[in-house]
C-alpha cells in the first residue's frame, strides 16, 4: 500500500498523457486531413510511446542497487518531462483540431438570400417610424414583390410607376410622404448619388427570403478537374443579403496537373440573365435574383459548367488580407487608389484597406472593368501565395479561421474538400496558376433590372469568350501546359 501512494502521482499523470493522447487521435482521424496509412503509422507510434511512459510513471520496482536506483529515478524524471510536455502539446494541438471542426461545421451552403426593402423618407421628415405614415402616401415601383406589398400592414395611398428616374423625382420633390424601395434601387441611386443615404431616413426595413436552388455538380475534387465561381459580392453587411456580384472569377483547377486557370469576366457585360425573358441586363445585376442566377448566367456565357462557388464580400478581403500581415500585388502600372494610396508599376505591399481599393478601381484606366479584373486576379494570386509560403497557415491559423468563419459561404462539400487537402498538402504550392480574361466595349443601354434607364454596359467580345472556353476545355482535360 506504501509503494501504491509513493506511485499515485504518476498513475495520475500517466491517465492523463493517454486521455489527451486518444483525444488527438481521435480528432484527428474525425478531421480526416491526414493520409489513412500516414494516420496508421502516427497511431501506432504515439500509442506504444505512451504505453512505454506510462510504464515507467506506473512501476516502481524496489532496486537494491544505488546505481541502478539512481539511474532509474532519472529515466522517471525524464518520463515525467516528456509526459508534461507531451499532455501541453496534445492540448494544444487538440484546440487547434477542435477550432478547425468548428469553423468547418459552421460552414454551410446557403438555402435561402434575403432582398431587404425600405420605407424611407426625406431626412427632414416628421415622421419617425412607419406607423406614422398611416393614411399617408407612399410610391413604389410597380415591379416591386407582391408580397412586400401585401405585407404593409398601413392604411397608404399607394401609388404606383414603372420610371425609377419618376420614383426618385416624386419622393424628393414632395409630391408623396414616403418612397418604398429595394437593395436593387437603392443601390441604384447611391451609384448615381453618392450623397443619396444623407438626404433620406430609413423608418421600417421589409425582408423578404428566397430559396436557392441547389446547383451543385459534385466530382471527386482531390483527382477531378472541376471550376469554381468566386463571386465578390459590393458590400460590408450580411453576405446572404442580396446585392451586385462585382467580381466573377472562374477558377479552374486540375489537381493531376497542378493547374489553375482564373478566368474573369467583366461585371458590366450586357448577357440574358438566365431564366429572365425581354431585356438583356449587366452581369452584376444578376446576384439581385440569386447566386443560382448568377452561376447559370456565367454557364451559359462561356458554355461550360460549374461544380461549386465561393461568395465572398468586402469585409473579407480586407480582414484577410490583414490577418496575412498584407500580400504583394503586382501592379502593371502606376495608378492612385481611392484610399489615396500610391500604386507603383510592380511589387506593391498593401494591406487590407488598399488591397480592396486596388482589386475595386477601374475609372483610373483606359480599359476600364478588362483592367480591373486583371487586377482582381493579381490579388487572389497574391492571397494564395502568402497562404503557401512561409508557413503562413501555421503561424495565423487560429487568426484566418476567426476572419473566415461567417464571411463567406459556399456550396462545396467539406468532407471533399479535407480531402483534397489531405491529397495536396505537400504539393499545394507546386500549383501554377495562369489567368485570362473575357474582354468587351463599353455602351449605352437599357437593362432588365432598370428598364427605361440608359447605363454603361459592355458589349461582349466574342473571340475572347471562345478563346477562355478553349483555354477552360484545356485545363480540365488536357495534361499539357496552357498555351497563349
Amino acid at each position: 500500500m506504501k509503494k501504491f501512494k509513493k506511485n499515485i502521482f504518476g498513475i495520475i499523470v500517466g491517465i492523463l498523457l493517454l486521455l489527451f493522447t486518444s483525444s488527438f487521435l481521435i480528432l484527428l482521424n474525425v478531421l480526416g486531413v491526414i493520409d489513412n496509412n500516414l494516420y496508421i503509422v502516427i497511431f501506432i507510434a504515439l500509442f506504444i510511446f505512451t504505453l512505454l511512459i506510462n510504464f515507467v510513471l506506473f512501476i516502481r520496482p524496489n532496486i537494491k542497487n544505488s546505481f541502478w536506483k539512481n539511474i532509474y529515478s532519472c529515466i522517471r524524471i525524464f518520463a515525467f518531462l516528456i509526459a508534461f510536455l507531451l499532455i501541453g502539446a496534445y492540448g494544444f494541438m487538440t484546440y487547434y483540431l477542435n477550432k478547425t471542426m468548428n469553423f468547418i461545421d459552421n460552414i454551410g451552403v446557403i438555402t435561402e438570400e434575403v432582398t431587404n426593402y425600405y420605407i424611407v423618407v426625406l431626412k427632414d421628415s416628421r415622421y419617425q417610424e412607419a406607423s406614422d405614415l398611416y393614411d399617408k402616401s407612399l410610391v413604389y415601383f410597380d415591379r416591386t414583390d407582391g408580397e412586400v406589398i401585401n405585407s404593409l400592414k398601413l392604411d397608404l395611398d399607394m401609388k404606383a410607376t414603372n420610371d425609377l428616374d419618376e420614383l426618385k423625382r416624386m419622393f424628393f420633390d414632395n409630391e408623396v410622404e414616403s418612397m418604398l424601395i429595394s437593395d436593387i434601387i437603392k443601390n441604384k441611386y447611391e451609384e448615381d448619388d453618392l450623397s443619396f443615404n444623407d438626404k433620406i431616413r430609413i423608418l421600417d426595413t421589409i425582408s423578404i427570403k428566397n430559396e436557392i436552388e441547389d446547383i451543385t455538380k459534385s466530382v471527386s475534387i482531390k483527382n477531378t478537374s472541376f471550376n469554381v465561381l468566386i463571386s465578390g459580392i459590393d458590400t460590408f453587411g450580411d453576405i446572404k443579403n442580396t446585392t451586385r456580384n462585382d467580381v466573377n472569377i472562374i477558377a479552374s483547377v486540375n489537381p493531376n496537373t497542378d493547374q489553375v486557370l482564373l478566368t474573369s469576366i467583366p461585371r458590366d457585360y450586357y448577357v440574358q440573365l438566365h431564366g429572365k425573358k425581354g431585356l438583356k441586363d449587366k452581369l452584376t445585376h444578376a446576384s439581385y435574383y440569386g447566386t443560382d442566377t448568377v452561376v447559370k448566367t456565367i454557364e451559359d456565357i462561356l458554355d461550360i459548367d460549374i461544380n461549386y462557388y465561393v461568395k465572398v464580400n468586402f469585409s473579407t478581403v480586407v480582414e484577410l488580407v490583414d490577418t496575412l500581415g498584407g500580400i504583394d500585388v503586382y501592379a502593371d502600372q502606376a495608378v492612385t487608389l481611392y484610399t489615396g494610396r500610391k500604386i507603383k508599376k510592380g511589387y506593391n505591399t498593401l494591406k487590407g484597406e488598399d488591397a480592396l481599393a486596388f482589386s475595386r478601381e477601374r475609372h483610373a484606366y483606359y480599359d476600364g472593368d478588362n483592367h480591373r479584373g486583371r487586377n482582381q486576379q493579381e490579388v487572389i494570386k497574391a492571397i494564395f501565395n502568402k497562404l503557401s509560403s512561409g508557413g503562413t497557415i501555421l503561424t495565423k491559423y487560429t487568426e484566418l479561421l476567426n476572419v473566415l468563419d461567417g464571411k463567406f459561404v459556399t456550396n462545396m462539400n467539406m468532407d471533399e474538400v479535407l480531402g483534397f487537402v489531405k491529397y495536396e498538402m505537400t504539393d499545394l504550392t507546386n500549383y501554377k496558376i495562369n489567368s485570362i480574361q473575357l474582354t468587351g466595349s463599353g455602351s449605352m443601354g437599357e437593362t432588365y433590372s432598370y428598364p427605361g434607364q440608359n447605363l454603361w454596359i459592355m458589349i461582349p467580345n466574342k473571340k475572347s469568350i471562345e478563346k477562355a472556353n478553349k483555354k477552360i476545355n484545356e485545363v480540365l482535360d488536357k495534361e499539357n501546359e496552357i498555351t497563349d
